[in-house]
């Protein structure tokens, strides 16, 4: 009588189980089924390459002419998100009394001037929001964020401080126009943008530790 109670409840609580699990399977496919064809409308790999000249304003002023390439994925027709690579060749005018005791208004200092130039990798993650229609002109806005490393010296000095070997935060929002090259390819585009550069860094000077190098510029690029 005993096993005939334990099989009955046992049969009961798999009745109950069972029908309960498949409603949650369905609910979930059915949730998948919805919302990935919207997240994932027209996915697929994408590329860019751009060019950039970065010029440099504040007391830190640094230049900038960049190649960058991103490479991801395009999730549905107005959101792109990759990763990217970049080579910086930096420029800056420079005193050549900075940093040797001599401070940079001095009047016997204010015509020796040279330029400093350097190399720096930025490393990036890259989001892309298109406003319109992939086959006609439109809007992007584009956000980049990372990291820059200083790779020909271990230091080089720039305007008012200097620019080491460490990581830098890295952080160059765009914005522009998207235009399709052609008719039967609107993946493919020529993309003109302005953006606006902000560099963050432990530069070293007589008046601060900490400075941002900030700058403002122009960028043309190629997407696939």
């Amino acid at each position: 009588m005993r096993t005939h109670k334990l099989f009955l409840a046992a049969t009961f609580c798999l009745s109950t189980i069972l029908p309960a699990k498949a409603q949650i399977g369905e609910i979930v496919n059915g949730l998948t089924n919805v919302a990935l064809p919207a997240i994932t409308q027209g996915a697929g790999y994408k590329g860019y390459v751009e060019a950039d000249y970065t010029a440099g304003v504040g007391n830190y002023r640094t230049n900038f002419a960049t190649v960058a390439t991103s490479q991801g994925y395009q999730l549905n027709n107005w959101f792109y998100m990759g990763a990217g690579i970049g080579v910086d060749l930096l420029w800056s005018t420079v005193n050549k009394g900075w940093g040797n005791g001599f401070n940079e208004m001095d009047s016997s200092w204010a015509d020796h001037q040279y330029t400093s130039s350097a190399v720096m990798i930025p490393v990036f993650t890259d989001f892309r929001f298109i406003l319109g229609q992939q086959a006609s002109t439109s809007f992007f806005i584009n956000f980049r964020l990372g990291a820059a490393f200083l790779c020909s010296d271990s230091y080089v000095k720039i305007k008012d401080g200097y620019l080491t070997n460490r990581e830098y935060f890295y952080f160059q929002p765009s914005v522009g126009l998207r235009i399709p090259v052609s008719s039967t390819k609107p993946r493919q585009a020529l993309d003109v943008g302005v953006h606006y550069r902000l560099m963050t860094s432990n530069y070293w000077s007589n008046w601060q530790y900490n400075a941002t190098i900030n700058g403002l510029g122009l960028n043309i690029g190629f997407e696939w």
